[in-house]
């Protein structure tokens, strides 16, 4: 993905099939698919505010109609956020802005975003180490919504939307029947599903396993993913799209077995595993999201927020739990000393629960401080996950 990056950065255009193009910029932003027809360009999806102007430079050196409809396949910022440059040319040019369809969900997404704007800027910054990021605003709200599926012809184009719950419960996917292309958008994404991230709202791992099954039952030629290089031929598409749904409804049958038996969150993390053989696959590498953490959702979807440790109900606070055990243990300092000496045995998860623990008894204290930095860098450089880097590095830092 490093090397793909690299080479499609600043915008490129691979045409997949007869008047059909992906548009990419790079992994990390969200490619949009563009499809020729008589009335105009339809668009699925539409970039992101960083990469949006790229992605109409790249567009409109392969076609230069106007864009009659963009259709996004979930409302997170990196696909729906480009509309902007795509109503402003628009309108620049004296036409009417594009038409907009998105399932209904995509309105309340926006509405949540709305209401927790600080907060979402806190976490994307944090999440991709950009500190004082502002979440951008306004979201440009879909001119028509649907709910289960939605079906047109568009300047003799056949486009068929469906939805799905998967990263986002406002999720479409796009078939083009005719021309056996399917556009995923995040169902695919070049990587482990990101259906556990910790700090964002509830996912959804076994409504994405069946909604891989069900494009798979589709047999596209073509699969253009929402993030990474498109996939031709039926046999990969196929790999890809089998593969992610395996992968997921393993996670989901391990810990609803578990559930089932009553068997508290705590064990169930330490059991429920992912086939080593399916992460080892170039499009389920876990460098983004954790297996572990979607584990985490599965159970939070079925079974709510408490873990079955009965000092989780109602626990005492973080720092009047800390201050017991330092006292316990002779102190910060000597709690900290033993966090790192855990830690450069190999021992990292141990050591992070001490060194929080030493750092909440004593935050003022440098020489804790310092090792409970020194033990978090550790972890951040253990951790595999995107995610999971970005979170200790922050509190690390």
């Amino acid at each position: 993905m490093e090397d793909w990056t690299a080479l499609v950065a600043g915008g490129a255009v691979h045409v997949v099939a007869e008047d059909i193009a992906a548009v990419h910029t790079g992994y990390m932003f969200g490619n949009l698919v563009a499809v020729k027809t008589g009335d105009g360009l339809v668009l699925i999806d539409s970039g992101s505010r960083d990469t949006g102007r790229q992605s109409l430079a790249a567009l409109r050196s392969w076609c230069a109609d106007a864009i009659h409809t963009i259709i996004y396949t979930h409302g997170h910022i990196d696909h729906t956020f480009g509309v902007h440059f795509y109503d402003e040319e628009a309108e620049v040019a004296g036409r009417s802005r594009p038409h907009v369809i998105a399932h209904r969900n995509v309105l309340n997404r926006f509405d949540r975003y709305d209401a927790t704007h600080g907060f979402n800027s806190h976490v994307i910054g944090r999440q991709f180490s950009q500190p004082g990021y502002a979440f951008p605003q306004p979201h440009r709200r879909p001119d028509e919504i649907y709910d289960g599926s939605l079906e047109r012809r568009i300047g003799g184009v056949q486009v068929q939307l469906m939805h799905g719950r998967g990263e986002t419960d406002d999720a479409t996917f796009v078939w083009l029947p005719e021309r056996g292309v399917l556009a995923s958008g995040d169902f695919v994404i070049w990587a482990f599903p990101n259906a556990g991230n910790p700090r964002k709202a509830q996912r959804h791992a076994a409504d994405w396993a069946a909604a891989l099954r069900k494009m798979a039952a589709l047999n596209p030629d073509v699969l253009i993913p929402g993030h990474g290089p498109a996939v031709c031929a039926r046999e990969r598409t196929q790999a890809i799209l089998g593969d992610g749904a395996q992968v997921l409804e393993t996670l989901v049958s391990q810990t609803l077995e578990r559930m089932n038996r009553g068997v508290a969150l705590d064990e169930i993390l330490r059991s429920v595993k992912a086939p080593e053989a399916l992460l080892a696959k170039p499009y389920l590498l876990p460098k983004y999201d954790d297996p572990e953490f979607v584990v985490r959702g599965i159970w939070h979807c079925f079974g709510g927020w408490f873990d079955g440790n009965a000092a989780s109900l109602k626990p005492a606070s973080a720092a009047e739990l800390a201050g017991e055990i330092a006292e316990l243990s002779g102190g910060a300092e000597r709690l900290a000393g033993r966090a790192k000496e855990l830690a450069d045995a190999g021992s990292l998860r141990l050591a992070v629960h001490l060194a929080e623990l030493a750092a909440a008894a004593a935050s003022d204290n440098e020489t804790v401080r310092r090792k409970r930095a020194h033990i978090l860098r550790m972890a951040a450089d253990r951790e595999c996950s995107l995610i999971g880097k970005a979170i200790y590095r922050s509190f690390a830092n």
